[in-house]
């Protein structure tokens, strides 16, 4: 994994668990709206995993660049 796709994943994950803590004491406590919460956490977390949005496209580029200028170390020993 990335650098910049684990920070991504990090605050994708910051923003989402308190939507699923709260979706789980919600359940826990007999409401069935938890889900709801539940479904929008998942949400958040797919969004940042499936779709590339205009900002991300800079990160990409970068990742692109580090990996023509940086050599994997198995490279040098062929």
């Amino acid at each position: 994994m990335k650098i910049l796709d684990a920070i991504s994943l990090a605050v994708a994950v910051a923003f989402a668990a308190p939507a699923a803590l709260f979706g789980v004491e919600t359940l826990l406590g007999g409401d069935q709206t938890g889900w709801v919460f539940l479904g929008f956490a998942a949400g958040i977390l797919a969004f940042e995993r499936y779709l590339t949005t205009p900002t991300d496209l800079p990160a990409l580029a970068a990742q692109k660049t580090a990996e023509v200028v940086a050599e994997d170390p198995d490279d040098d020993n062929q």
